[in-house]
């Protein structure tokens, strides 16, 4: 104003009427601020609504673009994946000499003989062992040896960039150890891992693991019906009485294989409590499953509420690496925009939000590059040309093991040729877990003896044993295959059926170290084994919440089991008597029959 009217004054000084001129000034400034289009204000304006507009348009297209990107699934399913067989090849290493060692209650000597000649194992073990045909290293060493390059390239898949090639040496190592571990290495969920990491060679990259890199969707589907398949058939096989009755979970706490400290308060809970629990595991195995394949919500809803009923099994009682595997083929359900909008921090989203823009940008140019040059055979990745026929023969041999839900005897000729042919590897299996619940516990307890008449209990790290102990917590993960071998055992009405226990007895009247380092305690030294040895069978029951005169936690006399005595399992016996000869003699010739039928 002070300006206007200075110059306004000076004007008139002058003699100079402007008032014309300044009429046409201000209509032309008020037009010019109405329209926008000579304004610089306005201009900013404009173009700030524009890219306000332009920035959502772009952020919604790549919200749109993480919906349908499994990146960070991949990557984290691969983590998980890796250190799921690190602790399977860390429980394997401090237990396989006892199991399958030279030395050990079921040595892999004396099953190889047969299996080599009927072309029944791979020929690995050919060129680790043969004298004459391979490097003649003893079976201890290869054992081992297995285990600790395992370990050491599922540390690099972990820390490291997982790569191909460091899961194809996993999976190799690992079906090495399975093809020879007998009764102890037989359980589903080693079944469940090979098959994992077969798929996960033809899942993960070859060299570097960039953002840029599409995960194969054929093998993502393969994992995905895989972990259908996985839960579905643990629903099915589930359509029993005890479980259609809604009773199962009344006495699945106190059965099962091994129980920890929750498994005993879980089973104080009422009945009412355990029937409900029974319907909803029907629920989620049978109903839930078919929604892996459901659109994006339904799709997520089905994989949170099946990593949350895992978390309860792994809580509950002690079950190795099946639940930890099976919460990783849920990952792979999850995109990236719900992984990044739920589960990760504030600080990676923001790193992970940098590397993404960076890589666009990475792309396009690599878009640019290619578009440039010519096509060539070697410009094309060879395993994705893989890919096709893994889907097709894993998927085709799975389709086998579908059928045999349904108890279906007329599958097609090449389905079941397929099926055989990779059988023999471990690719495809058959999955159902828990199927039976026993409604009492049978625990079988090891006794050793000088003379015969006074005897002394062996204590196991983990099965039931001594009724003060309490159930205890395996380190997640680990799998006490001797532990669970003895379960099975105890359900059975007969040792005739359970070979193993008597070789695993005689090594405890040998004193084998490898054996012995296998259970917590033994009352005879190891210079002094026990002339004789028996097993009793005994009913364990868990005790009630302070019931008669049993107050848990009270005082250091309480009792977290009671147990009666059914009777004798194995009659005593010595490396010398007639019983342990005749075992030995009768097992040699059922061996060389099978070795004769594998031949024929």
């Amino acid at each position: 104003m002070i300006c206007v009217d200075s110059n306004t004054n000076n004007h008139n000084e002058g003699g100079v009427d402007n008032s014309t001129s300044f009429n046409t000034t201000t209509t032309t400034t008020t037009t010019a601020t109405t329209t926008g289009s000579s304004s610089p204000l306005g201009t900013s304006v404009e173009s700030l609504t524009d890219y306000i507009t332009k920035k959502n348009k772009k952020k919604s297209i790549k919200e749109h673009q993480r919906k349908k990107s499994y990146f960070l699934s991949t990557w984290l399913f691969l983590k998980i994946l890796s250190t799921v067989t690190f602790i399977a090849f860390f429980s394997a290493v401090i237990q396989v000499k006892g199991l399958i060692g030279d030395d050990g209650i079921l040595p892999v000597s004396s099953v190889l003989e047969a299996k080599v000649s009927s072309k029944e194992i791979n020929s690995i073990w050919i060129l680790f062992i043969h004298p004459t045909k391979g490097m003649g290293w003893s079976v201890n060493d290869v054992l081992h040896g297995l285990c600790c390059v395992g370990l050491i390239f599922s540390s690099l898949s972990l820390f490291m960039t997982t790569t191909a090639t460091y899961i194809g040496i996993m999976w190799f190592c690992y079906y090495c150890i399975v093809d020879v571990g007998q009764v102890f290495y037989s359980y589903q969920w080693d079944q469940l891992l090979l098959e994992t990491l077969f798929l996960a060679i033809f899942f993960s990259p070859f060299n570097h693991f960039k953002y840029d890199d599409k995960p194969s969707t054929p093998i993502r589907y393969l994992l995905k019906w895989l972990l259908f398949r996985l839960m579905f058939g643990s629903g099915l096989v589930k359509l029993t009485p005890i479980w259609a009755g809604l009773q199962a979970m009344i006495y699945h706490y106190e059965t099962q294989c091994i129980p920890n400290v929750f498994s005993w308060y879980f089973h104080q809970l009422p009945p009412l409590y355990h029937q409900f629990e029974t319907m909803m595991v029907l629920a989620i195995e049978i109903l839930l499953p078919p929604l892996y394949f459901a659109p994006r919500l339904f799709r997520i809803f089905a994989s949170l509420v099946t990593i949350v009923f895992q978390l309860g099994i792994a809580l509950t009682g002690n079950y190795n690496f099946f639940n930890y595997l099976t919460m990783g083929l849920c990952v792979l359900l999850l995109d990236d925009a719900f992984l990044l909008g739920f589960f990760f921090p504030g600080k990676f989203k923001h790193k992970l939000l940098e590397i993404e823009s960076k890589r666009m940008k990475s792309i396009q140019q690599d878009r640019q590059a290619d578009q440039r040059q010519e096509f060539s055979l070697s410009n094309i990745n060879s395993k994705n040309l893989l890919v096709p026929f893994v889907f097709i023969l894993v998927g085709t041999s799975s389709l086998y093991n579908t059928t045999r839900y349904f108890q279906k005897q007329t599958t097609p000729l090449l389905i079941t040729r397929i099926h055989s042919a990779l059988s023999l590897y471990h690719l495809t299996g058959t999955y159902g877990l828990f199927s039976h619940v026993s409604v009492e516990r049978f625990e079988i307890i090891i006794e050793g003896s000088y003379d015969g008449e006074t005897w002394s209990e062996y204590e196991f790290y983990y099965k039931p044993g001594n009724l003060s102990r309490h159930p205890p917590f395996v380190f997640p993960g680990h799998k006490p295959r001797l532990d669970w071998q003895m379960w099975f055992a105890a359900l059975s009405k007969d040792y005739r059926s359970q070979p193993w226990l008597i070789h695993f007895m005689a090594r405890l009247l040998q004193g084998t170290p490898e054996v012995h380092s296998l259970i917590e305690y033994s009352p005879f030294p190891l210079d002094k084994p026990p002339l004789y040895i028996r097993a009793q069978k005994y009913k364990y029951y868990f005790t009630k919440w302070k019931g008669g005169n049993i107050d848990i936690g009270v005082d250091n006399d309480s009792q977290w089991w009671s147990r009666d005595l059914v009777g004798t399992f194995v009659n005593s016996f010595s490396l010398d008597s007639l019983f342990y000869k005749s075992f030995i003699l009768q097992n040699n010739i059922i061996k060389e029959k099978e070795k004769n039928n594998m031949n024929n």
